[in-house]
């Protein structure tokens, strides 16, 4: 009994050391995490203000306060900026801009209050003001708050294991115990993998990003126009302003500047409406694929959307395109993804019906069958061999290394199975050309 006892003293002794030991570590490693980051969170918000600085010297130099201020505002929006203030060389206000920042507990627990940065602006040679960054550390502190947290609940494990670890018996239950949360643990990321697959797979559903290259091109000449015109906007004032310091401007070379101006100005307008009309007519597919909610719409409406928003990159192709559409067929469906899965079906002709550059044609048919809404989009391209029809809608299987991405068709198969509640079908022979047919509610 009394070795027992013994044992028992030695364990408790080694138990204390063990736990004293675990605390030291901790908390060493806690104050080293906590001092190298500090350190290296304010060299990077100092960094920034003196980026900051940078970019308002000049603005402050020329003591323009529309300048300084639409320098400052995108500034604002750093995180642990608070205000800035822009002083000139009287330390005169140039400009200020703030946002407001709520206290919170960990304010309260800390203690802590804003700080201020000042910094001296110099151009070339001459004091062009200060700049006076407010910020605050409520970031770190969350984070280095939550840190804590964390150390403190390992501390507790280790203090929790240490003390159980004359039990084996229940340590191994506790092991066994562990062992099959792990298990429910795995088993609930492999779902959480697959929905955020889905969601993967839902984010590369929305065509915006082929939508916004198909009208680079369009939108590209306009801009590049409207670019040209304002640097020579620009050019022609800095020369009246440089004649009219020097007293050398007449009144005819300023009346051609302003006549010139204006037919730039014109010229921009144009251009600019050119845009706008572009946009606009994209303006529904986008909306569609954005919101993906159920509504009654013309089917005929959102086929000729489509074809508009495509318009860009299919008259690059000698590819056309013929539509029969019933003009009173209505169903209560989702249009964004009637608008992806014509899409995605159009680009799969284009890239490998077509490869890019070959003649042919595409049909788009709708019919009404009984309570249902038959599709079939066909082409008379190269069509599939045996493999690539078995293959067509599995995820990533492309013949299209170099620029496809392998998801149009699986994402097609994903929304009329999924979304649609209907289902489809493929035929297609080499040389023969490719059909699809989709089959769905006409209500869901």
């Amino acid at each position: 009994m009394k070795e027992t006892k013994i044992n028992t003293n030695s364990n408790k002794k080694k138990f204390y050391i063990l736990n004293s030991l675990s605390a030291a570590v901790l908390i060493v490693s806690f104050l080293f995490i906590t001092f190298s980051y500090i350190e290296s969170w304010k060299k990077e918000l100092y960094n920034v203000f003196e980026t900051f600085t940078e970019a308002l010297t000049y603005p402050s130099w020329t003591l323009n306060k529309n300048l300084v201020e639409m320098t400052m505002t995108p500034m604002i929006k750093k995180k642990d900026i608070i205000s800035i203030t822009v002083y000139d060389d009287k330390c005169e206000v140039l400009g200020k801009i703030s946002k407001s920042e709520s206290i919170t507990m960990i304010h309260s627990i800390f203690g802590l209050r804003t700080k201020f940065k000042e910094y001296l602006m110099d151009y070339k040679g001459f004091l062009a003001g200060k700049v006076v960054f407010e910020y605050s550390d409520i970031e770190p502190a969350k984070l280095l708050f939550i840190i804590s947290m964390i150390f403190v609940a390992l501390y507790f494990v280790i203090f929790l294991l240490l003390k159980n670890i004359e039990k084996s018996e229940k340590l191994k239950n506790l092991i066994s115990e562990l062992n099959e949360a792990n298990s429910e643990l795995e088993v609930t990321l492999s779902e959480l993998e697959e929905t955020q697959q889905r969601v993967i797979n839902s984010e590369k559903m929305a065509v915006l990003g082929k939508l916004m290259i198909n009208i680079a091109h369009d939108v590209n000449t306009p801009i590049g126009i409207i670019y040209s015109s304002l640097t020579d906007i620009k050019d022609r004032i800095k020369n009246i302003t440089e004649k009219l310091a020097s007293e050398e401007l007449t009144e005819e070379e300023l009346r051609e500047c302003l006549n010139t101006c204006n037919d730039l100005v014109d010229i921009m307008i144009r251009n600019a409406q050119r845009i706008r009309d572009l946009v606009q007519s994209l303006k529904r597919v986008a909306v569609n694929e954005l919101t993906q909610t159920v509504s009654t719409v013309k089917i005929k409406d959102v086929v000729n959307d489509v074809l508009n928003a495509m318009h860009p990159k299919l008259r690059k192709t000698k590819i056309s395109i013929k539509v029969d559409v019933p003009d009173d067929l209505e169903m209560k469906t989702v249009p964004g993804a009637w608008a992806q899965i014509l899409m995605n079906l159009i680009d799969n002709s284009i890239i490998h019906g077509f490869e890019y550059d070959n003649p042919g044609e595409i049909v788009v048919k709708f019919e009404k069958i009984n309570s249902k809404v038959l599709m079939i989009f066909s082409d008379n391209g190269k069509g599939m061999n045996e493999e690539t029809k078995r293959r067509a809608f599995e995820p990533f299987y492309t013949t299209d290394t170099f620029s496809g991405s392998g998801l149009g068709l699986s994402i097609v198969y994903q929304l009329v199975t999924e979304l649609l509640r209907g289902e489809i079908t493929l035929e297609s022979e080499e040389g023969k050309g490719t059909t699809f047919k989709i089959l769905v509610p006409c209500e869901i």
